[in-house]
């Protein structure tokens, strides 16, 4: 609950010091930060608080590298247009082609598609910050926070690395090979 900053659930419920309050912690502070403002994308976010998850950070090294290998990714630019809390159907989102051909993405289910959605927006958050510092990740969220749009804020948090989406885009992928 953003608007009274609380966060609701089981305190018994499994995983709820390790994993649970650290992400929800993190969507409160990162929104107390950056505000509502802005043009902030979900995946964003979901990212920074799932990178909160120390404990799942291996797993979605791994997890990406799958989806990289098998050509599952969706495209970040149409990441910037999902919202996957409302996710029905996946209407106008791409996927690379895969292994055995091109993959309709409206073949997939809606649960994996949020499943996806959700293991590159921690990727993506993971790679700008252990690629680029945290100083540079808090100066990009900084930029977002005042206004800037998502192409701006990279241009000014990362001139050099990556000025645009598209460059931060093939910058990841090409570290998923790494």
């Amino acid at each position: 609950d953003y608007t009274n900053k609380n966060i609701i659930s089981y305190a018994w419920s499994k995983g709820f010091t390790e994993s649970l309050l650290p992400h929800e912690m993190a969507h409160l502070i990162f929104r107390d930060f950056i505000g509502f403002k802005g043009e902030v994308p979900l995946w964003l976010d979901e990212g920074v608080a799932q990178w909160e998850e120390e404990l799942k950070r291996e797993k979605v090294k791994a997890a990406v590298r799958r989806l990289y290998n098998n050509n599952m990714l969706l495209y970040l630019e149409d990441m910037m247009q999902i919202d996957s809390r409302r996710l029905k159907k996946a209407e106008g989102i791409k996927v690379a082609q895969g292994a055995e051909g091109p993959v309709d993405p409206a073949s997939l289910s809606e649960e994996s598609l949020v499943r996806t959605y959700y293991i590159q927006a921690a990727s993506l958050v993971g790679f700008l910050i252990e690629k680029y510092g945290s100083e540079s990740f808090i100066y990009f969220c900084r930029q977002l926070r005042d206004g800037k749009d998502m192409d701006e804020a990279l241009r000014f948090a990362y001139p050099n690395q990556a000025p645009d989406l598209e460059t931060l885009e093939k910058k990841w992928r090409k570290s998923l090979l790494e």
